[in-house]
C-alpha cells in the first residue's frame, strides 16, 4: 500500500476547488438573469483571514503591502473538494 505525499493531497483538493469554480462561473455565465439555478450557483461563502483593512497597509510608493488574503468558496467548488477527494482516494 502507497502512502500519496501532501503536497498531491493538498493540490488535488485545490485544482478540484478551482475548476469547480470555473465551472460554477461558466454555468452562472450560461443561465438567465434572475434564476434560482444561477442564484445558487452563484451563492459562495467568503473566509478572511489577516488585514484586509486599508489600516494595515504598507505603502512604499511604489508597492503596496497587504498582509491577508480571501478564499471563496462556492457550491460548485464544494463540489470540487468532493470529486477531487473521491479521485484521490479512488486512483491509488
Amino acid at each position: 500500500m502507497t502512502r500519496r505525499s501532501i503536497q498531491l493531497i493538498v493540490f488535488g483538493l485545490c485544482s478540484g476547488a478551482l475548476l469547480g469554480t470555473l465551472v460554477g462561473d461558466f454555468m452562472a455565465f450560461l443561465l438567465p438573469d434572475g434564476s434560482a439555478v444561477k442564484q445558487f450557483f452563484l451563492l459562495s461563502y467568503d473566509f478572511t483571514f489577516g488585514s484586509m483593512n486599508s489600516d494595515y497597509l504598507i505603502d512604499l510608493g511604489v508597492i503596496v503591502i497587504d498582509f491577508g488574503f480571501i478564499l471563496k468558496f462556492n457550491v460548485c467548488s464544494i463540489i470540487g473538494f468532493g470529486i477531487a477527494y473521491y479521485l484521490l482516494k479512488y486512483f491509488r
